[in-house]
C-alpha cells in the first residue's frame, strides 16, 4: 500500500489501472483506501486468467472492469479520461463534481444510462440528437424504446441484470436503434456497469455509424459492380475484402477469408511472381501489373495492383482463355513453320531421290537428310525381309545406335510389339507422342536407352508393296502431329517408288537376272471367262499405258472365236475397248484398252519385266524377267490378291549375253514419250515393217484413235530417237560409214 501511495503522490497520472491480483490491492478495503485518498482519479480493474473481480468493487469511482479473453475498449477509455482531466472546472478541487457528467455533455457520441430495471436515467444532448427525442422523452423510457430489438437488449443488459458477473461489460456490439421518425438508425453500443449509493447502474456509449455503413455500401457496391475481381489486403498482406467475383475466382468465401494472410491462405504463391510483385508495389508505393499462371488454380491471371499507405488494392482477371488461346495460335504458327521446313525437307528428298544409284544410296540419303531437320534427333531405317523375317537394319543418322548394334539386338523387345512391328504388320503409320507413358515399345533397347520423348514408324510401302520402315524419333514430346505425320507420309511412296526404280535400273544394267515363270488359275475373271468361252489362245505381244489408269495391250489370237472374246471381253468393266488391228491366216492381232493394272505393270512395280503371257482359257502362262534383289515372295502375293491360285514354276538365273541390249531398252524407256512408244510398238506388233505390209498407216492410225499424219509424226521422231542413240553410241561403227 505505501508503495501505491507513493505514486500516487506524485500527482503524475490521469487515470488508476490496478490488476485484481497484485499483492497488495487484492484485498477491497486496500481498493476502499485508494478510492477514499484519490476519488477524483478514474480506477480501471484488470483480471488475469482464473482470476475473478470481487463483486463489491463497483463502489464510486469505479470506471471499469476487464476480464481475461475480453476485448479493452481503449477509444472509449481515453475519452473519459480525457473528458475527465481536461474539462475539470475550478470549483471541482475536491472531488465532488459529477465526472461522468461532464464526460457525457461534451461527448459528441450518445450517453445512455438505464437503472438496474433497464429504465433510462439520464441521456446526454448527442443520444437526443441520435434518437430524435428531448431529454425528457427518454428519460423515464425503458431502453427498448429506442433499441427496439428484444435480443439487442437482452444481449447488453441480460448479464447484468440476472445478478451474474456482468461478461457483457464494454464489449461492442452493432445494433439498429429507433429514431423518432421511424428509421433505423445503426450503431456500436459500448455498455458497462456503475454503482452509487442508490444501487448499479448501466452506462452506454452509443456511437452512429450510418455514414460508415453507408460508405462502406456503396464502396462494396462499386467494387461489385465493378467486371474485374478485387481484394484489398492490409499492409500485413491480410485481407480486407473480396468482392463476390473475386473470391468466385480465387475460390474463398468473401466472408470468412478477411483477416487471413494471403500468404498462409495460398502458400503455394510464396516467392512467386505474386509475392514478388505485391511487395515491390508495397516497398514503391507505385503500381505494378502482371500476368501469370497459379498452378493450384489451373488458371492464368491478368493483375493490376495499387498501393496506399494502408494496404494494396488488387484488380485482377482470369485470362485463361485468352492465354491458352494465344498458346494454341504460338503452338500452331510453330507447328506450320516446322511443317513449312519439313515440306522443304521432304521436297530436296524427293528431287535427290531421282538421282539415287542403288537401294544403299536412297536409304543413307533419307536418314541423313532427315536427322538434319531441327525436329527429329534420330533415324534408322529398316528393308523389309518378308512377311514373316523382319525387318533388316540399313542406315542409321543422328544420336542413336549405329545399324551394327541394332542388329545385334534383333530389333526384339522385351514389351512385345515394337513400333516397326506394328507399321510391317498393318502397312499405317505408327506414332507414340509419349515413349515414357505409352505402351508400345519404340524399338530395341538401344533406342529405350535414350532420352527421346516421341517416336513415329513410317512404312514405305509402293502399290501395296512394303519396302521398309522409316524410324524417326524425338526429344520433344508430341513432335508428331498431324500435320508432320501427313508431310512424312509423302516419303511412303516416294521412297518406295525410288526403290522400285533403282531395281528397274539395277536389272536393266545387270549381267545376271532372274527368270521366273509362274502359272495363274484366273477364276471368275470376266475376261479369261471370255477366252475359255471362246476356246481361245493368246498370247501378249506388248503393253503400254495411256494414263496412269488406262493401259493398252497387243494379243496375238493363235486360236478360237476371236468376234465372241471381242463380244464378251467388252461386257466387263476392266476392258473399255477391243479392237482388231490384223488378220493373217489363223492368227489375229488386237488391241484390248484396260482400266486395271496389267500383269506388265505389277512386274514393273516390283522391278521387273514381262517376257513372255499366254493365256489359254482360264490360265495364264508368266514368264518375267526380275533383278537379283526382287523379293519372289512379294511377287506372288501381289499376283494372289488378284487372282484364284498362282503357282511358281520355274525360278532360273540368267546371264545377259549383250549390255547394248539394256542400253536400248533403257533408251527407249527414257528418250520416247508414251505416244511416241505406243506408235512404234503398235505399227511393230501391226506388221507396219513387214513386207508386204500387213498393216497400213491408217488402219494404225484408227486403231489408236489419231489421225494418219499425227501417227507418221510420231513413228519417225521415235525412229530418229532410236537410231540417233543406237550410232552416236558407236563411234567405231560412224566412223566407218563416214
Amino acid at each position: 500500500m505505501s508503495a501505491v501511495s507513493e505514486r500516487l503522490d506524485t500527482g503524475e497520472f490521469d487515470c488508476v489501472i490496478a490488476d485484481v491480483g497484485a499483492a497488495e490491492i487484492d484485498d477491497p478495503s486496500v481498493l476502499d483506501a485508494i478510492r477514499d485518498e484519490f476519488c477524483d482519479i478514474p480506477f480501471i480493474l484488470l483480471a488475469d486468467e482464473g482470476e475473478e473481480i470481487p463483486p463489491d468493487v463497483f463502489s464510486e469511482g469505479i470506471v471499469h472492469t476487464v476480464e481475461p479473453d475480453q476485448q479493452v475498449p481503449f477509444r472509449e477509455l481515453a475519452t473519459y479520461v480525457s473528458a475527465t482531466s481536461d474539462l475539470a472546472t475550478p470549483d471541482d478541487q475536491d472531488g465532488t463534481a459529477d465526472r461522468f457528467g461532464v464526460f457525457a455533455q461534451h461527448s459528441r457520441d450518445a450517453v445512455v444510462t438505464v437503472d438496474d430495471d433497464g429504465i433510462i436515467s439520464d441521456v446526454n444532448p448527442a443520444a437526443c440528437t441520435l434518437f430524435g427525442y428531448e431529454s425528457e422523452e427518454l428519460v423515464g423510457e425503458p431502453l427498448s424504446f429506442v433499441i427496439p430489438d428484444r435480443a439487442a437488449s437482452d444481449a447488453v443488459l441480460s448479464p447484468s441484470t440476472s445478478g451474474s458477473q456482468p461478461s457483457m461489460q464494454w464489449q461492442t456490439t452493432q445494433l439498429d436503434v429507433q429514431h423518432a421518425d421511424g428509421h433505423d438508425v445503426p450503431v456500436l453500443a459500448t455498455f458497462g456497469a456503475f454503482a452509487d449509493e442508490d444501487g448499479p447502474y448501466y452506462t452506454g456509449i452509443i456511437r452512429d455509424i450510418s455514414q460508415r455503413k453507408r460508405l462502406e455500401t456503396e464502396l462494396e457496391s462499386h467494387f461489385e459492380r465493378v467486371t474485374d475481381a478485387f481484394f484489398a489486403l492490409d499492409t500485413d498482406f491480410d485481407f480486407r475484402y473480396v468482392n463476390e467475383h473475386g473470391a468466385e475466382l480465387i475460390d474463398v468465401d468473401p466472408d470468412a477469408v478477411v483477416g487471413d494472410n494471403v500468404w498462409d491462405r495460398f502458400p503455394e504463391a510464396i516467392n512467386s511472381t505474386f509475392q514478388q510483385q505485391y511487395e515491390k508495389a508495397m516497398e514503391t508505393q507505385e503500381s505494378v501489373s502482371f500476368e501469370e499462371y497459379f498452378p493450384p488454380l489451373e488458371a492464368w491471371f491478368s493483375v493490376r495492383a495499387y498501393p496506399s499507405e494502408t494496404g494494396l488494392s488488387v484488380y485482377f482477371q482470369d485470362v485463361t482463355e485468352r492465354k491458352e488461346r494465344e498458346q494454341e495460335l504460338a503452338r500452331q504458327r510453330t507447328e506450320l513453320e516446322s511443317i513449312a521446313q519439313l515440306n522443304r525437307v521432304v521436297h530436296g528428298i524427293n528431287e535427290a531421290l531421282v538421282e539415287a544409284a542403288s537401294q544403299q544410296a536412297v536409304e543413307r540419303l533419307v536418314c541423313d537428310e532427315l536427322v538434319e531437320s531441327p525436329q527429329f534427333d534420330y533415324v534408322w531405317l529398316g528393308r523389309a525381309q518378308g512377311p514373316t523375317r523382319g525387318l533388316e537394319p540399313v542406315a542409321a543418322a543422328g544420336d542413336g545406335p549405329t545399324v551394327p548394334a541394332i542388329e545385334d539386338e534383333q530389333i526384339t523387345s522385351t514389351n512385345g510389339e515394337t513400333l516397326a512391328d506394328a507399321a510391317v504388320r498393318t502397312h499405317e503409320v505408327q506414332v507414340v507422342d509419349d515413349v515414357e507413358t505409352d505402351d508400345s515399345d519404340p524399338c530395341c533397347g538401344g533406342v529405350r536407352d535414350r532420352e527421346f520423348s516421341s517416336a513415329a514408324a513410317i512404312p514405305l510401302v509402293y502399290k501395296d508393296t512394303l519396302f521398309g520402315v522409316l524410324n524417326i524419333y524425338s526429344e520433344e514430346q508430341g513432335a508428331f502431329t498431324e500435320g508432320v505425320v501427313d508431310a512424312l507420309s509423302q516419303l511412303r511412296s516416294v521412297v518406295g517408288l525410288a526403290y522400285s526404280a533403282t531395281d528397274r535400273r539395277a536389272a536393266l544394267i545387270a549381267d545376271q537376272t532372274i527368270e521366273l515363270e509362274l502359272e495363274i488359275q484366273a477364276g471368275e475373271s470376266a475376261f479369261f471367262q471370255a477366252v475359255d468361252d471362246a476356246d481361245a489362245r493368246l498370247e501378249l505381244d506388248g503393253a503400254g499405258a495411256l494414263d496412269d489408269h488406262t493401259f493398252i495391250e497387243y494379243f496375238t489370237v493363235t486360236r478360237g472365236d476371236v468376234e465372241l472374246i471381242s463380244e464378251r471381253a467388252t461386257d466387263t468393266d476392266a476392258v473399255q475397248e477391243v479392237s482388231i488391228v490384223d488378220e493373217d491366216g489363223d492368227e489375229t492381232l488386237l488391241t484390248l484398252t484396260i482400266v486395271d493394272p496389267p500383269i506388265s505393270t505389277l512386274l514393273a512395280d516390283h522391278g521387273g519385266t514381262l517376257r513372255t503371257l499366254e493365256i489359254e482359257g482360264t490360265t495364264a502362262r508368266v514368264v518375267a524377267e526380275l533383278p537379283q534383289s526382287a523379293s519372289i515372295r512379294s511377287i506372288i502375293e501381289s499376283f494372289e490378291d488378284l487372282y484364284q491360285r498362282v503357282d511358281m514354276r520355274a525360278k532360273r538365273e540368267q546371264q545377259r549375253p549383250e549390255r547394248r541390249i539394256a542400253e536400248l531398252r533403257s533408251a527407249l524407256e527414257d528418250e520416247l514419250t508414251d505416244r511416241q512408244r505406243e506408235a512404234i510398238e503398235t505399227a511393230l506388233y501391226a506388221g507396219y515393217f513387214e513386207w508386204p505390209r500387213q498393216s497400213d498407216a491408217e488402219d494404225i492410225a484408227a486403231a489408236l484413235g489419231i489421225s494418219s499424219p499425227t501417227f507418221h509424226e510420231h513413228l519417225r521422231t521415235a525412229e530418229q530417237k532410236l537410231l540417233t542413240d543406237l550410232f552416236d553410241g558407236n563411234a567405231e561403227y560412224v566412223r566407218d560409214v563416214e
